[in-house]
């Protein structure tokens, strides 16, 4: 079914870091690396490769490199990426942008899924997988398997995205199933649909292939035995774990339950009059309570459209559900989503899949900028958190820490380390071009301009281009002539020192005039433009060249055209009532590449053919043709 000698697999391997160990664990509700370094997972859902699709969404509209580069500038550092097992068959993607995106057309879904991991591992980025689907045109499963999709394919379509990611320095682990709820049960002994003994099986297969990754578990919704009877979300109700542990190594074991609130769906306990006051309680029956065990949890999904329409109680919820997380030091949250279209929740960005919801990305940055996990696990209760200017975080993300290093900071006490908000000054940057793909009549080109000097600015550009712009993304612009000027948009108008910000656009390139009117002696022989010369039959012609003696005419005609060459058919016609041995002369652009069909010498542009044994005659009104390439 899927292959890891598939000749498109990217060499994974390549990407490890000399020096990194990254074997994961998880100890006391602390994520650590392979150096036993703490890691914090700030960490937002992508969607789109578990749809109908095959593809994360936005790439209609964005750049898939750049909204990357969006989500680390915003601080995010982990994603959760859903798919389904369709996408990892390699199938056709659907809904993207080829022009945005041109280093991704002609791949398919698990190249695709390749390209984004890979990006997504180079940038720093923790990296989880998420089973999402078993039909990816169909809605959440209640269980992990159907009469369509067994058990053994769910194992085993788990297994191959263990083995094939293992070798990435970030890839964190597999998500094993999205929201098991209505038939799923826990710890009933009904093996059919008892969750954790399929959770377990799952995580078992998963750690023989990659046994340095992290396994996350989902809860049920709702549980006959061993459970309240407080609604609980999809994927939502760990209460059950209580009294079924799973066999599932503990330093490898993280619970990621689902938690949403009114805009996703009007539960009891929103409508109560102690509402939000009411919610420690529930969060702690929920999931909570196993934080206290020592057991390491992470929000899996939650969100909502926090006050941009929906219910107004969401924002309100969202703000108790963070002072909640703070308050148990649970720091893990992938937030759903960055996609703005998500019909329920909104996203992280704007309904024009470039400004962000500053106000969503604040709330978070409360939950992660508060953060202090230990590097050494410690059974005894979370001590409380040091301030920002002295909990040796980076937490403004400026390369600088605490006080006195950094800025932000006017005392080891303080609690803010954001660096006073200054406007930086408008410089003009240099841009380097690179021309992606090129089809003769027009192109596309990537733009990179870096800040070299030693602020930060807020960045604008000028270049020259062939032809006219017709499609630009990330940047604003103005075009005069040839002439280019661009400038940052709001997410990405600021560079720091030494830093780049990056953008495209296509163009489409002017035809090319008329032979016979463009003011060159293109066939060289003293004679421009129709009417002076005599191979004109109008302005319009396209071939200067004269006729031969005998009543020869040559008509030249571009089949392909790539910028930097073309491929042509020459048709010698003899207008005459008797058969010619032909021979011709033409200007051509370029240098001979190939040429078939006929014997050629090439002197400067003149091109002179004649025909080979089986065409060198060419009978009276009839015509031969030859072709040939060249480049520019």
């Amino acid at each position: 079914m899927k292959s890891l000698n598939n000749k498109n697999l990217l060499l994974l391997a390549l990407l490890q870091t000399p020096g990194w160990t990254h074997a994961y664990s998880v100890d006391n509700g602390n994520v650590y690396d392979g150096n036993g370094q703490a890691v914090q997972l700030r960490g937002l859902n992508w969607f789109g490769f578990e749809t109908a699709d095959h593809i994360a969404h936005g790439l209609w509209a964005r750049n898939w490199k750049d909204m990357i580069a969006q989500m680390k500038s915003l601080g995010f550092n982990a994603v959760r990426l859903p798919v389904c097992p369709a996408t990892l068959e390699g199938v056709a993607v659907n809904n993207f942008n080829s022009t945005l995106n041109p280093d991704l057309s002609g791949k398919n879904s698990l190249q695709v899924l390749d390209a984004v991991i890979a990006e997504f591992d180079h940038q720093g980025f923790y990296i989880l997988l998420d089973h999402h689907r078993l039909d990816c045109n169909d809605g959440i499963s209640e269980l992990w398997y159907s009469p369509a999709y067994t058990e053994q394919q769910w194992i085993g379509d788990l297994s191959f995205m263990a083995n094939r990611y293992k070798s990435l320095p970030h890839f964190l682990g597999i998500d094993l199933k999205n929201e098991p709820h209505g038939a799923a049960t826990w710890g009933t002994g009904n093996v059919a649909t008892d969750w954790n003994s399929a959770a377990e099986k799952a995580a078992a297969a998963v750690l023989a292939a990659a046994p340095d990754v992290l396994v996350f578990v989902e809860g049920v919704q709702e549980n006959p035995s061993c459970s309240g009877r407080i609604d609980h979300w999809w994927g939502g109700n760990l209460e059950p774990l209580a009294c079924h542990p799973l066999t599932i190594p503990a330093n490898r074991l993280v619970l990621s339950p689902h938690v949403y609130g009114p805009d996703v769906y009007a539960q009891p306990y929103f409508a109560t009059s102690d509402f939000p006051a009411n919610m420690p309680a529930i969060w702690n029956a929920h999931f909570g309570q196993f934080k206290d065990e020592g057991y390491t949890i992470a929000i899996g999904e939650t969100g909502g459209k926090y006050g941009h329409g929906g219910d107004a109680k969401d924002k309100v919820f969202q703000n108790a559900l963070v002072d909640y997380l703070v308050g148990k030091d649970i720091r893990h949250l992938f937030y759903w989503a960055w996609n703005p279209n998500s019909g329920d929740t909104g996203g992280i960005l704007q309904d024009d899949w470039t400004h962000v919801w500053q106000d969503k990305v604040d709330l978070l940055s409360r939950l992660w900028g508060a953060a202090t996990p230990s590097p050494t696990p410690s059974p005894t209760p979370t001590p409380a958190p040091a301030p920002a200017c002295a909990d040796g975080i980076d937490n403004d993300g400026d390369g600088a820490t605490d006080y006195p290093a950094d800025p932000g900071c006017s005392s080891a006490a303080d609690t803010d380390e954001s660096n006073p908000v200054t406007t930086p000054a408008e410089q003009s940057l240099p841009a380097k071009l690179t021309v992606s793909s090129d089809w003769g009549t027009g192109y596309c080109t990537d733009v990179a301009v870096t800040n070299g000097t030693s602020t930060t600015v807020k960045w604008r550009t000028s270049f020259a281009v062939q032809g006219t712009i017709n499609n630009l993304w990330n940047a604003a612009y103005t075009q005069t002539g040839s002439q280019v000027d661009a400038s940052g948009l709001a997410w990405n108008e600021t560079l720091q020192a030494g830093a780049t910000a990056t953008f495209g656009f296509c163009a489409d390139r002017p035809a090319p005039t008329a032979a016979c009117a463009d003011g060159v002696d293109n066939d060289g022989d003293g004679l421009s433009d129709y009417p002076a010369d005599p191979g004109c039959t109008s302005a319009a012609d396209t071939d200067e060249t004269n006729p031969a003696a005998g009543g020869l005419k040559t008509t030249l005609t571009v089949q392909s055209d790539w910028g930097a060459g073309y491929c042509a058919q020459v048709d010698v016609r003899n207008s005459g009532s008797a058969p010619i041995v032909w021979q011709v002369s033409l200007a051509i652009e370029g240098t001979i590449d190939n040429l078939w069909n006929a014997v050629y010498t090439q002197s400067g542009n003149l091109l002179t053919a004649s025909g080979v044994d089986w065409n060198k005659t060419v009978p009276a009104n009839g015509t031969v043709q030859f072709g040939f390439c060249a480049v520019r």
